[in-house]
C-alpha cells in the first residue's frame, strides 16, 4: 500500500505513462492519460487525509491483543502497520452474510493479515474490485452452512473473498500454521495474473521461471512425504501450496526455514521480510 509521497507520485506518473504510451493512447491521447492521473491523485489526497486523524485507541487495544505481528513491531513499524490497515478498511467491501456480525474484531483481523503480507511492500497495491464476504462459520461447496462443512475460506479466480469469522480469529488464537485470513489472501496475490499457479502474481517475467521449478518440485516432494513444515493440504496444487507456505512463513518461520530453505528463501525475497530474524 502506499504510504509516502515520492511513491504515490511514482504510481501517478507510472499509470499516466502506461496509458500515453499504448496503442489506446493514439485514439484517446492525453485525454485517458489525464483521467488516469486525476484518479490516482484523488485516491492519494482521499489516503492522505484518512492518515491525519489519529488511529483508533480500540483498534490499537485489538491489535494489541490479537496480532502477535503487531505486538513485535517497533513504533515506526507499529505506525505503519496501522496506515495499511486504515487503507485496507477504508478502500475495501466488507460483509456479513448468513448471520455474521461484522465486528471491529473481525474487520481488524481481515486487514491486519493483509498488512502483515505488504508490510514491507509499500508499493503494493490490494485490488478493490473484490468483496469480501465473512460467514460465522464453516461452509460446504453449495456456500451452505451445515453439518459437516469444513471450507474456512474461499477466493476464486473472479469473485468475492470468503471467511469464516470462526476460523479466522482461530487463526489468530495460535501460531500453528493454520490461518485462513493470511491464506485466502495469499491466494489474491496468486491470481493477480489471472492464474493460480503458487507464483506471486505480480513478479517481473524473468523472476517466474525459478518460482514455477521451485513450487513444482516442493509439490512433487511434499506429495511423496508426509510430515515437514508445511501441512497436507500444502500438496493438493501448486496455488494451495504457496498459500499453505504464506501461512508458515509468518507463523512458523524458523521451521520453515530449517526444514525447506529454498522454499523460505524465496518467501524472504518476495515479501522483503525474514520473520525468523524477528
Amino acid at each position: 500500500m502506499l504510504r509516502a509521497t515520492a511513491v504515490a507520485v511514482a504510481l501517478v506518473v507510472g499509470l499516466a505513462a502506461a496509458v500515453i504510451h499504448s496503442p489506446v493512447a493514439a485514439v484517446v491521447g492525453p485525454a485517458l492519460g489525464g483521467a488516469v492521473y486525476l484518479v490516482a491523485t484523488r485516491k492519494y489526497r482521499r489516503r492522505r487525509r484518512l492518515l491525519k486523524a489519529p488511529f483508533p485507541e480500540r483498534w490499537s487495544e485489538i491489535l494489541e491483543r490479537r496480532v502477535a505481528f503487531y505486538r513485535g513491531l517497533g513504533p515506526e513499524g507499529r505506525r505503519r502497520f496501522e496506515d495499511d490497515v486504515r487503507i485496507f478498511l477504508a478502500e475495501q467491501r466488507i460483509f456479513a452474510d448468513r448471520g455474521a456480525t461484522l465486528d471491529d474484531e473481525t474487520r481488524l483481523l481481515i486487514a491486519a493479515s493483509a498488512a502483515m503480507l505488504c508490510h514491507a511492500l509499500p508499493e503494493f497495491e490490494w485490488p478493490t474490485l473484490r468483496d469480501i464476504v465473512v460467514y460465522p462459520r464453516a461452509f460446504d461447496e453449495s456456500y451452505r452452512i451445515a453439518t459437516g462443512a469444513n471450507i474456512a475460506g474461499m477466493v476464486h479466480a473472479q469473485g468475492p473473498i470468503l471467511f469464516s469469522q470462526r476460523e479466522l480469529r482461530l487463526g489468530f488464537s495460535r501460531a500453528d500454521g493454520h490461518n485462513v485470513g493470511l491464506h485466502e489472501l495469499a491466494h489474491v496475490i496468486d491470481f493477480a495474473d489471472g492464474r493460480a499457479d503458487g507464483v506471486p502474481g505480480d513478479l517481473e517475467w524473468v523472476a517466474t521461471a525459478p518460482w514455477v521449478e521451485l513450487m513444482a518440485r516442493r509439490l512433487a516432494a511434499r506429495r511423496r512425504r508426509s510430515g515437514g513444515a508445511l501441512r497436507a493440504y500444502a500438496g493438493t496444487n501448486e496455488a494451495e501450496l504457496f498459500a499453505v507456505a504464506v501461512e508458515a512463513f509468518f507463523e512458523k518461520p524458523t521451521e520453515l526455514r530449517r526444514r525447506e530453505p529454498d522454499l523460505y528463501a524465496h518467501l524472504v525475497e518476495y515479501f522483503r521480510q525474514d520473520p525468523a530474524e524477528r
